[in-house]
């Protein structure tokens, strides 16, 4: 069986070295976590580029909320990726969706005409669609490389079901990636019912908050641990055993 590749979403420099630490094979670089994932700034993307070796995606997401964009926000997003395209990251994380939940072939089109071969992956606004197997379909013929889905569920344990038929009609036409708050004690179970080869996760803990006066008393905020890396790891390797 061949290696499991390990996805850690990630915010900071101290996210990226903490999850290469901890046995990652990918980092999905993202500003605003807690947003569910923002374009990162270009300073951002060159100084995790700088402190690991793991290939790196980097997130398209100009604002949070819904995934129907103006076409002002999908002019900051090709603006976004010519700028971030110096970095070389080896794909570019995106959704974008009609109105109605259907993914908007046409933007989606001309982003991935921007990438110029670079991957571009096709993030949880997937969850969204109304048909997950028609936007899947969708998804192959625009030519994109992977979905990061919890199969409509909050966690990709509960969707693990819709992501195994995900996976079954893909069949290796499009690569799925479940994702959902993906820990050590169910990555084999999501692993083995859906058939998947990856896992994504920003296997976080949150970071306690410091008493001086400076830190106290603001909005909470999660960190990478490596140790959740390393068991998310640890589980999926004795898949392989």
């Amino acid at each position: 069986m061949a290696r499991i590749t390990i996805e850690a979403a990630i915010e900071t420099v101290e996210d990226a070295i903490a999850a290469a630490e901890g046995g990652a094979d990918r980092l999905e670089l993202c500003a605003a976590l807690d947003l569910g994932g923002l374009t990162p700034t270009l300073g951002q993307v060159e100084a995790v580029r700088a402190a690991t070796t793991l290939p790196m995606v980097v997130m398209l997401r100009p604002r949070g909320g819904h995934f129907v964009y103006t076409q002002s926000e999908l002019d900051i997003m090709a603006r976004d990726m010519k700028h971030l395209s110096a970095t070389k990251p080896i794909g570019y994380v995106v959704g974008i969706l009609n109105p109605d939940g259907t993914i908007h072939e046409g933007a989606m089109r001309d982003l991935i005409a921007q990438a110029n071969g670079t991957p571009v992956v096709f993030h949880r606004a997937f969850d969204r669609t109304p048909h997950h197997l028609k936007a899947l379909n969708t998804l192959i013929e625009l030519n994109v490389t992977r979905i990061l889905t919890s199969g409509g569920q909050t966690t990709a344990l509960a969707g693990s079901s819709r992501l195994a038929k995900l996976v079954e009609h893909a069949a290796g036409r499009i690569q799925i990636l479940p994702c959902g708050r993906v820990r050590a004690a169910d990555a084999a179970n999501i692993l083995q019912i859906t058939g998947a080869k990856q896992l994504h996760g920003s296997f976080a803990v949150p970071v306690i908050e410091d008493e001086r006066a400076g830190m106290r008393g603001y909005q909470g905020r999660s960190e990478t641990s490596a140790d959740e890396v390393r068991a998310v790891r640890k589980a999926v390797d004795a898949q392989r055993e």
